[in-house]
């Protein structure tokens, strides 16, 4: 009797790069072309480009994926350093090559010049009952209203792309774009921004500036290509939180009576639905951590806590803590998150999993200076600034109306 066995690859793909040139330096937002020459005994399925923080050993862009299905394969082709926030230092290109059994990698060490960022001012909205004033500071911490809005502020972000304010008024369907240099509020640089249904929530991507729909789903703007991309919701479903992260993003989707919550992944460039988790509390924000792991800070009947969501696994670690009811989250550059609460402001370390008590000032509203490492921190028409892991504040105003949002200026050019 003969017995028919395919023979095991042992053989791995070669890769040899050709461009970029090692150590080459380039800005952020260049364009640089990445050459190599792959081969392999057996037909090549694919190719992945990835950019690699040397500190961190973390992708800082999404990868770049080419199927091939050839043994010998010239990949050619530009990356875009597309996020401006990426910091001076030494990266490394990955090309990796897979045959279907053996996988092979080889390594490109670039340098990256970020730029120079400096804090240029703080923008604090206040609700005066019917409008909302933007008040605004130039880092001497003395305010002067600069704007002031036809409608309730709702929620806004400062896109440091284009140095721009977005902002979505209380049930309103419209953006309303403010630009600090020509003092006014404008339409003209936003894409389609009238729809048929008020804005729900709103989130900052670097470039990008994400705003979920009430009867459409998650819409990602780009000023300068215009649509980056829609994600439908099902008719009887609505998007209520938007989480960002380098690969892909997350929606909390929930059915129009307030039932039947999911966690649903989303393709980072087009918006697809990838994979989703059904949760059963409501979503206060939704923050990566990592490439992988969304920090879920949830309002439950007894009050706040936080969950653990792999969006590659769809897996959830419950109770990492439990709080009182949470307002808002921030992200430190050090990687703990500072959180307002029904009672108090408090913060969290998932290295650790330990949530410390921090101010005493309840229902706050938070912003964060990554440059300085402060803490700024509005609660009614107090507005203080905190050295981070500091109790005393470093500076303290009084506006005229209740304090609903802040937002720290970056000038990055």
């Amino acid at each position: 009797m003969l017995s028919c066995k395919e023979d095991k690859d042992g053989q791995s793909p070669s890769v040899v790069i050709l461009d970029p040139a090692e150590n080459t330096e380039f800005a952020v937002l260049s364009q640089v072309v990445v050459r190599a020459n792959v081969s392999d005994n057996e037909v090549i399925e694919s190719v992945q480009v990835s950019l690699i923080s040397e500190n961190t050993k973390n992708k800082v862009l999404p990868s770049v994926g080419f199927h091939v299905g050839q043994k010998n394969y010239l990949l050619d082709f530009v990356f875009h350093i597309a996020d401006s926030l990426i910091p001076t230092g030494r990266y490394y290109f990955k090309i990796e090559a897979f045959d279907g059994e053996n996988r092979f990698s080889s390594f490109r060490y670039i340098n990256i010049r970020g730029m120079n960022t400096q804090k240029t001012g703080v923008f604090v909205t206040c609700d005066n009952g019917s409008t909302s004033d933007l008040y605004f500071d130039q880092n001497q911490f003395t305010f002067q209203r600069i704007h002031q809005f036809s409608k309730r502020y709702q929620g806004s972000v400062f896109n440091r792309f284009n140095q721009h304010l977005w902002f979505i008024p209380s049930n309103g369907n419209e953006i309303e774009m403010f630009d600090p240099a020509k003092n006014n509020v404008s339409f003209s640089k936003v894409f389609n921004s009238n729809f048929p249904a008020p804005f729900l929530s709103i989130k900052n991507d670097n470039r990008d500036v994400l705003f979920s729909i009430l009867d459409l789903g998650v819409k990602g703007f780009n000023q300068n290509l215009n649509e980056n991309y829609t994600y439908l919701t099902p008719a009887t479903k609505k998007v209520e939180s938007i989480g960002v992260g380098g690969q892909f993003n997350v929606v909390e989707e929930v059915d129009r009576n307030g039932s039947n919550r999911v966690l649903r992944v989303l393709n980072k460039t087009i918006g697809t639905s990838l994979r989703s988790r059904t949760i059963f509390d409501d979503a206060v924000d939704l923050q990566y951590i990592d490439d992988e792991n969304v920090l879920v800070f949830c309002n439950t009947a007894q009050g706040g806590k936080a969950m653990l969501f792999n969006s590659i696994t769809s897996s959830i670690q419950n109770n990492l803590f439990t709080c009182d009811s949470i307002r808002e989250v921030v992200l430190t550059t050090i990687g703990d998150f500072v959180i307002s609460t029904k009672s108090s402001i408090q913060t969290y370390r998932p290295s650790s999993n330990n949530l410390v008590n921090y101010l005493a000032i309840n229902n706050a509203v938070l912003a964060y200076d990554e440059l300085n490492n402060q803490v700024y921190v509005g609660f009614g028409t107090q507005l203080s600034v905190y050295n981070y892991r500091q109790i005393s504040p470093v500076q303290s105003t009084s506006l005229p109306n209740d304090i609903v949002g802040i937002n720290v200026k970056f000038n990055q050019f």
